[in-house]
């Protein structure tokens, strides 16, 4: 079963009355998660400083990469989280590497973050993906909450960086 072919939309209980939804992204979607990716990414612990026009161009640029799949929760109609990534392949296997992942800022806490993760782990097990990564700012709650989320610090890769 390719990732196309899983259910459309994984309700589950929000600590409030209405149910959070999760589903998949559609380019409708593109300003509304922009915005939403601004004001986490903006807020501390990260303090950036994203621009409407930046984080839609960010977005933009994920949604447009090949095998690209985004999921966002919802909580009525508001996001209160997204996940946003695309998978690859890496000699016999494919692979996933999710590039962006937030939870607003004042729902952090609630399992959103976790519920979304889970949702996430399953569409990619489901299509016979072999594994997923991810890069997150190091000794941070992100961290902790990637390995609580089965993620691991890899003994073999390390990230490469050149400024300009």
């Amino acid at each position: 079963m390719g990732i196309d072919e899983l259910p459309e939309r994984h309700p589950f209980e929000s600590t409030d009355t209405m149910p959070l939804t999760i589903r998949p992204v559609v380019p409708a979607d593109l300003t509304d998660c922009a915005l939403f990716f601004a004001e986490v990414f903006n807020s501390p612990p990260w303090n950036e400083q994203w621009t409407k026009e930046t984080s839609w161009e960010r977005l933009s640029d994920c949604m447009h990469t090949p095998n690209f799949l985004g999921l966002i929760a919802e909580d009525g109609a508001e996001i209160v989280a997204l996940a946003f990534g695309y998978s690859q392949r890496y000699q016999d296997e494919m692979h996933f590497q999710l590039l962006e992942f937030c939870v607003a800022e004042a729902r952090q806490g609630e399992g959103i973050g976790t519920a979304l993760l889970e949702a996430l782990h399953a569409r990619l097990q489901e299509s016979g993906m072999a594994r997923i990564y991810t890069l997150t700012a190091r000794d941070t709650p992100a961290q902790d909450f990637y390995v609580k989320g089965g993620f691991y610090i890899s003994p073999k890769m390390i990230l490469m960086a050149r400024r300009y």
